[in-house]
């Protein structure tokens, strides 16, 4: 597999990634005029935190998943900072960065169960710490591993590229770079894939747009390959402040999870939870 980027023109319905939920330019004004006072000195407040800044400007851009995964508190000033690793230990910011771990570790299961090489496709690729922290432990695997990195957004493309180039070089030789919808199959790789992987999409889309990926991602995979996704069940006080500063997502427990997992010909689906309740891990297997 050679190292190459193919374009695609597909956009996201309103022209912008699903993830790039904030509608209202000016949030200040908004509070002002809703009545919501009292969110005018939050916002000031919580813009000092480099992961808070980067959720109200940019919705749920791969930065601030990034900064979710990376761990690393940083802000303006001492009170940045600190606000920062607060929101960093949070139940839900652990969670989310338990996918990450969980879709690491998923990756390695799947390779040692298989020879030969092995084919992976990231959608959306966002900057990739699950195979990069792979290679890391597992020296051994990289040289049987074909990585696909696809997403709709170009500059995350490009961030992708450069986290393998400085933490995993092993994989470039074989790694190819999709500038793609995951709505859109004829976006996706035109060879068979042995292990799919994606965390956070399914949270900016509605039911019908996630069959669709579901779809595409199934289509995509080789008999007995295995697809390894997730979902965030609600918790009321980071709901509360994501959806003030208009970073809207999507909710769901197992028992939808089941539901819609169920209208494919899975060979096996497996659920499991992560240690603080907020997230379901899907493992399916075609």
């Amino acid at each position: 597999m050679n190292s190459t980027c193919t374009t695609s023109p597909a956009l996201a319905a309103n022209g912008k990634p699903h993830n790039f939920t904030r509608r209202t330019a000016n949030l200040t004004s908004k509070f002002w005029r809703t009545g919501q006072w009292h969110l005018i000195p939050l916002y000031y407040l919580l813009r000092l935190s480099d992961l808070a800044r980067e959720g109200i400007e940019r919705s749920g851009s791969y930065r601030f998943a990034d900064h979710l995964y990376r761990n690393r508190a940083s802000g303006r000033f001492f009170v940045g900072k600190l606000l920062d690793r607060l929101v960093l230990n949070s139940r839900a910011a652990r969670g989310m960065r338990a996918r990450c771990a969980q879709a690491s570790a998923e990756m390695e299961r799947a390779l040692d169960a298989a020879e030969g090489p092995f084919s992976i496709l990231a959608v959306p690729c966002g900057v990739p710490r699950d195979v990069a922290d792979l290679v890391a432990r597992r020296q051994d695997l990289a040289s049987r591993m074909e990585y696909v990195a696809m997403d709709i957004d170009a500059e995350v493309i490009a961030a992708a590229r450069e986290h393998l180039i400085r933490d995993a070089p092993a994989l470039l030789a074989k790694a190819a770079w999709l500038h793609g919808n995951a709505l859109v199959d004829l976006d996706y790789p035109m060879q068979s894939m042995d292990f799919v992987v994606s965390t956070g999409l399914g949270e900016f889309l509605n039911d019908e747009q996630l069959r669709q990926f579901y779809r595409n991602v199934f289509v995509s995979l080789s008999p007995g390959g295995r697809f390894f996704t997730s979902a965030t069940r609600r918790e009321a006080s980071s709901d509360y402040l994501l959806r003030a500063f208009e970073l809207e997502t999507q909710y769901r427990n197992e028992d939808q999870m089941r539901k819609l997992f169920a209208e494919l010909p899975w060979s096996r689906v497996e659920f499991s939870r992560d240690a603080t309740g907020l997230q379901t891990f899907i493992l399916a297997y075609r």
